[in-house]
């Protein structure tokens, strides 16, 4: 993917705060609430809580990879975890089903700051969290093969 597709302007639908119970896996809560609500894309505005665990993948070095990374093996960090910052989207797959890119920064007992692209079924709620999600209209955001990258991208166009 050359140049700088220009920007296309959705608009802020609907503000869904969700409050999620202990033992609830984040990701797989959050689309089943955006699905409940009829939100099909969106976007993580503010986030606070906790994890029991958490399963993150990070970025690796590739020799084969046409742009020389890849996604290294997920890694699962024992908690409890406090939610310092988690942002992404929700959007639908090339097959159509919501899906999602969710990034994260947690911080163990010690402090110490682990982060990575969160892995749905592997980040269940530790004692709560609340998580804020605006919906975004006016676009449809696709997740797609960029033939130049080899990687997934997530295309955005006006709705019709």
């Amino acid at each position: 993917m050359t140049g700088t597709k220009n920007p296309i302007c959705g608009n802020i639908g609907k503000v869904l705060p969700i409050q999620l119970p202990s033992g609830e896996d984040l990701i797989t809560s959050l689309k089943k609430a955006c699905a409940k609500q009829g939100i099909h894309y969106a976007a993580i505005l503010s986030t606070v809580g906790s994890l029991r665990q958490l399963t993150i993948e990070g970025v690796a070095v590739s020799k084969t990879s046409k742009t020389g990374t890849e996604f290294a093996s997920p890694q699962v960090i024992a908690g409890p975890l406090q939610i310092m910052s988690v942002e992404g989207m929700i959007y639908d797959s090339a097959k159509g089903e919501m899906d999602h890119h969710v990034h994260g920064l947690f911080a163990d007992t010690e402090g110490n700051i682990r982060g990575g692209h969160l892995i749905e079924g592997g980040c269940p709620i530790q004692t709560r969290l609340v998580i804020v999600v605006g919906e975004i209209t006016g676009v449809r955001m696709t997740e797609r093969l960029d033939e130049e990258s080899g990687h997934l991208v997530i295309n955005v166009d006006l709705m019709k």
